[in-house]
């Protein structure tokens, strides 16, 4: 019933996260609020810095949470899933040792990017890494929880009650999803009063702007309106960052709090 009720849970994580990109564009309260939740209190289920630069862009808009942990998410349901679904790996393979050197390149990879400041990972290869550890990290329990207990319960029976929990779960996400949507100015709402045409939008959410200003690893790893952002403030709802122009280059950058006051922070003619 534990593996089940992870399982659920974790599909239902990843199904939210993988829509907010497309609902943050959504006009419909319920759909925007959702979003909203997400990107502004989606950090609690991983703790995540939820820097933009670091994460996925999925329809167009970045991810509530990074790449990284995005791949740890999809490896866990993955490795999670797989033993239920009667597909094993050879014995040896699901050995303890070998699920854990699979978390091994995770930790190369954050080690050398974080802490030693030796080199800067990539998407691709913080989602590989991730992926490799959510497996190893998984896999072998589920393994063994599916091996000795299959005969003893009805999965059928455990599998229903854990998707009712999954329903729940989605009810009172929707609930609150909805009480929250009519607190934010929505992304159409911003770009409108911009009065500009952007070729890029995105959301930066109160704690990415706290992770900015107070994680050392981190601090130096932004774009140039971030800093703006920050000293601005963070002690609001998050802001949505309005480009014109090409991300990094000449254009003009325009945020909005979730109040919906916004500031002009550059306008840039230089490359």
């Amino acid at each position: 019933m534990f593996l089940l009720v992870y399982i659920v849970l974790d599909a239902v994580i990843l199904a939210w996260f993988f829509l907010a990109p497309l609902m943050a564009s959504s006009g419909n309260r319920l759909f925007f609020g959702l979003a909203m939740l997400a990107y502004n209190q989606g950090y609690l289920v991983s703790n995540c810095h939820q820097m933009f630069q670091r994460s996925l862009i999925f329809a167009g808009f970045e991810m509530p949470f990074c790449a990284r942990d995005t791949g740890i998410y999809v490896g866990c349901l993955v490795g999670a899933a797989l033993p239920l679904a009667g597909l094993k790996l050879p014995r040896r393979l699901a050995s303890v040792w070998v699920c854990g050197l699979l978390m091994v390149p995770l930790a190369v990879d954050g080690v050398s990017q974080t802490i030693l400041d030796m080199r800067e990972s990539s998407n691709l290869l913080r989602v590989a890494t991730g992926l490799l550890f959510g497996f190893g990290m998984v896999y072998v329990f589920s393994a063994r929880i599916v091996e000795r207990s299959r005969e003893m319960v009805d999965v059928r029976s455990e599998a229903a009650k854990a998707l009712r929990l999954g329903v729940l779960t989605v009810a009172v996400l929707f609930a609150v999803g909805y009480y929250v949507g009519g607190g934010y100015v929505t992304l159409r709402e911003a770009v409108s009063e911009s009065g500009m045409n952007p070729s890029f939008v995105t959301y930066a959410s109160k704690r990415s702007l706290e992770t900015v200003r107070y994680d050392p690893y981190l601090s130096s790893y932004d774009d140039s309106v971030l800093d703006e952002m920050v000293a601005y403030g963070s002690r609001g709802n998050g802001v949505w960052v309005v480009y014109e122009g090409p991300m990094g280059h000449a254009g003009k950058d325009v945020f909005f709090r979730g109040d919906g006051t916004f500031r002009l922070v550059s306008d840039v003619n230089s490359s």
